[in-house]
Parts: structure tokens; sequence; C-alpha cells
């Protein structure tokens, strides 16, 4: 079909990309960690399959099988993500306990999927709900008291990054149900509690904040990442220092291949790599936009809204970040940074946009 082709042509071009931006950027870490360059590479190639996979499956599970059981799902992540909060049970890397280590050594993390999947059982709930909307305590309380339940347990691990991006995805898709403005005063609050509590309050967040406006009152602690991942960009130029050639991967950049993967794009490929790369993602997210136009199921609408904000955000948050007009938040860039857990969740994004086109499209999308 021709959204779909689009959709993937847009999404393999950025996964090769991916591939090779991985491999540049992780050699010393790989040697490190096992004596090869190209470990991580190796890792990534197969973190790329199990997107095709995912991509492959949902694509051919009919969206009411999806809505159905995105219920038991969700209770079953919700469960996991509690989990995580018991003291043995997760698996910690910088302090943070997000993962559950699979046979293989395959690393799991239960907020990658929750996000997709609580996007997939709200749509459906509004839906069913929808003559009840205009009451706060019989239409959204019980999916409000969820959602904090789920965020609350994303930020005790603590990611803060996801919780807000789970948060917003939710507001996102209200609005798109013509939910009362009023009942969005109770999110602000909350969003102010929140802030005032998880951020304010918490000292290694606000100084993040704070370094983030002025990294050099801190270079060698807060702001030493934002700083250093200005210098990657800015001494990419136009043409970069050449695929393979540069020096921030050298252990001056953290996270060179995960969350920040767009820096050391800049740095080795230039301006020219940079702008290749987010023609990419405009040309993927105007064909959501197009796709979207030409749904009329309201569920699958709210769906594939909620699909695009999710994809969407992470997008601009991530390269917000890497250029410091947002304070860091551990959010990978889709389809490009490492990482099983995020890229099988993509996949999986994937795969409900491409059953969407299928049952609102038909073959028609084939000659748009």
């Amino acid at each position: 079909m021709y959204y779909a082709n689009k959709i993937l042509l847009y999404c393999f071009l950025l996964l090769a990309l991916s591939l090779v931006m991985v491999f540049s950027a992780s050699g010393v870490y790989g040697i490190d960690l096992a004596g090869r360059a190209d470990i991580f590479a190796i890792r990534q190639f197969f973190y790329i399959i199990g997107f095709v996979c995912a991509v492959f499956f949902t694509s051919r599970a009919p969206l009411k099988l999806m809505y159905r059981f995105s219920k038991p799902v969700m209770l079953l992540l919700i469960l996991l993500l509690g989990a995580l909060l018991i003291p043995g049970v997760g698996t910690c890397y910088n302090k943070a306990c997000r993962w559950y280590i699979l046979p293989g050594g395959l690393h799991f993390q239960p907020a990658e999927f929750a996000k997709v999947f609580w996007t997939v059982y709200l749509a459906d709930a509004l839906v069913r709900r929808r003559e009840k909307l205009s009451n706060f305590r019989q239409g959204i309380l019980f999916y409000t008291v969820i959602m904090s339940i789920i965020a609350a347990c994303i930020l005790m691990e603590p990611d803060f990054g996801n919780a807000v991006l789970l948060a917003f995805v939710t507001v996102v898709m209200l609005m798109a149900s013509n939910v009362p403005w009023r009942h969005f005063f109770v999110y602000l609050l909350v969003g102010i509690l929140v802030f005032y509590f998880f951020v304010y309050k918490v000292d290694y967040r606000w100084n993040r904040i704070i370094a983030t406006y002025n990294p050099w009152e801190s270079p060698q602690k807060e702001g030493y990442q934002i700083i250093q991942s200005w210098i990657a960009i800015g001494s990419g130029g136009i043409l970069g220092q050449g695929l393979g050639n540069g020096f921030q991967k050298l252990r001056f950049l953290p996270e060179p291949f995960t969350d920040f993967i767009f820096s050391i794009t800049a740095h080795e490929l230039g301006f020219i790599g940079l702008v290749a790369i987010l023609v990419l993602y405009g040309l993927l997210f105007y064909t959501f936009f197009q796709v979207i136009g030409h749904i009329r199921d309201l569920r699958n609408e709210l769906l594939a809204i909620g699909l695009f904000a999710l994809l969407v955000v992470q997008v601009l948050s991530n390269c917000a970040v890497v250029v410091g007009i947002l304070p860091t938040k551990g959010l990978p860039l889709p389809f490009m940074s490492y990482g099983g857990s995020h890229l099988v969740a993509s996949g999986v994004i994937i795969g409900l946009w491409l059953r969407i086109i299928r049952e609102e499209m038909g073959e028609e999308g084939a000659h748009d």
C-alpha cells in the first residue's frame, strides 16, 4: 500500500543510518566490554530484527483483538513496573532500575511497552465511555488514576522523561476526545505538584535544569554533558569530521550511541547529516498526518493520534535535549538510538500504524 510502503521506507532508512552510527560511536565501549569494536552494532542488528518481527506480527493482528487484550497486557506491565521498585528484582544502570534481564542477556524495559499499550487501551476506553466524558468522576477519573499509578511507577525507577511522556500523550488523547476543558485543571494541578516535589525538591533534577541554561557554572558536573554535546555538534560543521573520525565518542560525550547519537551524527556527518535525519522524520510524520485524515473510526483515530504524539514528542524532546533547549531526560531517539526495548516497542507502534492503514484504507492507499 502507498502509505504503508512510505512509512516502512522512511523507518528502514533511519534504521540503516542507526546501524552505521551505532557502529561508529560505540567502538571504544565495545572494546572495553568485550574486546571487539562491533559488539554493540551486532546487538543493534539483532534489535532491528526484533523491530521487524514486531512490525510483522502487530500489523497482522486485528485492531479489535489489540483493543480487547490491551487491558490484561496493561495489567501485566503495571505489575512488572511495580516489581522493579522492589530492591534486587530489576537491573540497575547509573542508579536507575528500569530493566529485567531476559534469557540470553537481553534487557527488557517495561516502561517502553507501557507507553504503547496504554495508548491502545486508552483509545478503546475513551470511545466506550464517550457519553460520560463530560463528567470527570464517571468519565475519566478511573483512567486518570490508572495513568497516575503507571507514571508514578516509572517516575520512581527513576525515569522522569517517560513518565512525563505518558502523561502528555494521555492529555493529547483526552483533548482529541473533546473532553471539557475544565477537566484539564486537575492535570494542571497534578503537573504543578509533580514539578514541585519531583523536580524542584530533588536536587539533581533541579541542578540539571539550571545547568541546561547555564552549563558553565558546573562544567565538570551537571553541565558537562550538554557542553560536550555542543562541542560535538559545533565541531561537525557543514560536512562533519567524517564517518568514524569523530573524537567526542572517545569518552568525552557520555551516552554517544544511545541518548546522544544525534550529537555524534552531527559531529561526524555534519549539518548535512542532521538535515537528512530531520527530513526523514519530517516525511514520516507527514505521512502519519495524511493517514489520520483518512481514518473514519473514532477509536482508530484516537489510537493514531496517540501514536503520532508518542513518536513526535520523543523525537522533538531528544533533539531539544542535545542542543540544550531541554534538560536531559533519558529519552532515546526513535529508530536511531541503540537499545532493544525501545526499538521493539517502536516496531509495535509502526505495526499498529500499518494495521490502521489496512483496516481504514484497504487498497485505496496504494493509488492515493
